[in-house]
């Protein structure tokens, strides 16, 4: 009896030992597979490394501070996203100095379509102007001044003096006039805006497209002008430009006209235009004569 009893205590015990040592077993075999998978794990990044420098790219270094952006280390290029993307940024853009214009919702979502395009083509820039100076006597006005020099007269008219550029400028030859036109009484300044409105929308009858500014005042033959610009293109295509001043001297209407070039404003303000009125005279003729005759 008491032998069977140490027999099964016998076999309980060697069936633990091995219960054990299988276990021992399955551990250090679980540890080993672990070891070797981080090893497999290792080999497959360190390949996929060589496989990315195949052609000739270089892994982006560590960037700690953003002033390392300014190493010449750094390459933009192998940032994620292309110059599509940078575009089609650009492309949203809107000015924050100008307001965004209220949109009806039915328009909402709607493409915007650009009005002065960025590619808009320049203008060609127009040949520079230089000019000398001579001095004209428009005797049958009892006037003198300073004009372009070498310009064509015509003084046919006994109202009218008339100074034209012998060389047309881009599709038009430059002009100057002055006119005298005796009335019945002084004029104010109301009656003089209406005076220069009236004589240039009578010139603009006779263009295709006409465009008067608003009136303003100057000093003119030493007294209170009134004068305004225009622009116009012609029966035959060209395009001009132009300002006419009038003042009233003892009962007679002064009229000074200047046209030129579309474009040469300035130019023709400045040293035409400008020249007349810092340079003109009232002449006693009589007097001038009466010399001549001694």
């Amino acid at each position: 009896m008491w032998k069977k009893r140490i027999l099964c205590l016998v076999l309980v015990l060697c069936s633990i030992l091995v219960l054990s040592s299988c276990q021992k077993k399955e551990t250090f075999m679980t540890l080993d597979q672990q070891q070797q998978l981080q090893q497999q794990q290792q080999q497959t990044a360190s390949q996929s490394s060589d496989a990315q420098n195949l052609f000739g790219e270089t892994a982006l270094p560590q960037q700690n501070t953003i002033d390392d952006f300014d190493s010449g280390d750094y390459d933009p290029s192998q940032e994620e996203g292309g110059d599509e993307e940078f575009l089609e940024t650009l492309s949203n853009i809107v000015d924050v100095q100008t307001p965004a214009p209220t949109m009806k919702s039915e328009y909402a979502g709607a493409t915007p379509v650009l009005v002065d395009p960025i590619d808009k083509p320049t203008p060609t820039p127009l040949p520079p102007l230089t000019f000398n100076y001579e001095k004209y006597e428009a005797s049958a006005l009892h006037l003198t001044f300073e004009g372009p020099a070498g310009w064509v007269k015509d003084d046919s008219m006994p109202d009218t003096y008339i100074l034209t550029n012998p060389t047309a400028g881009v599709d038009y030859a430059a002009q100057l006039s002055i006119q005298l036109v005796p009335v019945d009484k002084a004029r104010n300044k109301n009656e003089l805006i209406k005076e220069v409105k009236s004589r240039l929308d009578e010139i603009g009858g006779t263009c295709l497209k006409y465009e008067r500014s608003q009136t303003a005042g100057r000093k003119f033959m030493n007294v209170d002008g009134v004068y305004a610009n225009y622009k116009a293109t012609t029966l035959d295509g060209a395009k001009i430009a132009g300002r006419m001043i009038i003042s009233c001297v003892n009962k007679t209407l002064y009229i000074l006209h200047v046209s030129y070039p579309q474009g040469y404003t300035s130019v023709y303000v400045d040293n035409v235009y400008d020249k007349f009125r810092h340079t003109v005279k009232i002449i006693d003729t009589t007097a001038a004569a009466a010399t001549k005759t001694n």
